[in-house]
């Protein structure tokens, strides 16, 4: 087996021009929304993207003999060792290629046959590009919501496994628990109470928040709290029982109470793939509000790819958003593969200024 250049010829040599034309063709992630992309080192840490510091202030409070707060096996073997690579390959078999090949031979416009090859390469580095941005659109909204970031069997299925969750290290005084479970009974919840005990707390300690982060269910629990509805009946002036409070609603009732606003996570479903079957995950959990300052709550830390400093002559490569796309093809057998890599992880630097209120319990 040989690996020899892109059956795309000249369209996979441009690669990089057909992503920067079609960037908005891209599925939307939410961590751009919060983080801004670091400058690519040589290495990627636990030390660099958690950072140093906090690392050591969690081992000073572990036992001496402990050589690091995490245990797991392979990549993920200490909290201080590499930060594993965020990798994914798709292929087109010769099936594939033969039924593009039919096509082209058929009585059809120039326009239609470069569309169709146009359409097939672009369709697989869309493929891999979004998985990349989605893997870690998923490490950023289960540590929003966790403070922490599993890699295991179920999240990570063919990949590296870590035996513990990766703490983020956020303050035991920054996780707090609801009054009564928000997903109660509604007469006995209070959803209002709960978030002011979180922007009391925070601003004893000179922290102020600006938004208010969850899932749909979770504020769906939340206006059917009798202590909403009256409270918001009151606001509003409308008579008694015909209030349904509206998310804009809420939001300008806790404006008024100088309150965080309420912001709903919608891009909170994440297909991970096992033998060929792809199962739906969220990441952020309902069970969660998070409570955030203003501004960026830290960035994406990034490690250059060994291709990028050292690219292989018959692969094509591209980048998008610091994932390297590359193309290739083997001849036995015959195959086409298109690649993609990216070393991120996300490093909460906010993460003393985040809160955690767990609302279902």
């Amino acid at each position: 087996m040989a690996t020899i250049k892109s059956i795309f010829g000249v369209y996979a040599e441009r690669l990089q021009l057909m992503i920067d034309r079609q960037l908005d063709t891209f599925a939307p992630v939410n961590f751009t929304s919060f983080m801004n992309w670091g400058t690519p080192s040589p290495n990627l840490t636990f030390e660099s993207a958690i950072g140093r510091s906090r690392i050591e202030a969690a081992a000073s409070i572990a036992d001496r003999s402990s050589s690091a707060p995490l245990r797991s096996r392979q990549a993920l073997d200490k909290l201080t060792g590499q930060v594993p690579a965020i990798k994914e390959k798709i292929a087109m078999d010769e099936n594939d290629f033969r039924n593009y090949l039919t096509i082209q031979q058929m009585n059809v416009p120039d326009e239609v046959k470069k569309k169709q090859l146009l359409d097939l390469l672009f369709g697989d580095v869309q493929l891999v590009g979004n998985a990349a941005m989605k893997r870690v659109d998923y490490m950023f909204l289960e540590g929003l919501s966790t403070g922490q970031v599993t890699v295991t069997v179920n999240n990570n299925p063919d990949g590296v496994v870590a035996t513990q969750a990766i703490d983020l290290l956020m303050s035991a005084s920054n996780k707090k628990t609801s009054t009564v479970s928000w997903d109660a009974d509604p007469t006995t919840t209070k959803p209002i109470t709960d978030i002011g005990a979180v922007v009391e707390d925070a601003a004893n300690r000179g922290i102020t928040f600006d938004r208010i982060i969850m899932t749909r269910p979770t504020f769906l629990n939340l206006i059917k709290s009798k202590e909403v509805i009256d409270l918001m009946t009151g606001f509003m002036r409308v008579a008694k029982g015909t209030l349904t409070p509206t998310l804009a609603q809420v939001n300008e009732y806790l404006a008024s109470n100088l309150y965080p606003s309420i912001q709903i996570i919608n891009q909170n479903k994440i297909g991970i793939e096992k033998d060929g079957k792809i199962t739906v995950q969220q990441p952020f959990i309902d069970a969660s509000a998070t409570f955030i300052p203003a501004g960026n709550l830290g960035e994406i830390k990034l490690a250059m790819a060994i291709e990028e400093m050292k690219p292989v002559p018959q692969l094509s490569y591209a980048k998008y958003n610091n994932a390297l796309i590359s193309k290739w093809a083997n001849n036995d057998p015959w195959i086409e593969y298109t690649g993609v890599e990216l070393n991120a992880f996300p490093s909460f630097d906010a993460i003393d200024q985040i809160y955690i209120l767990t609302v279902n319990h």
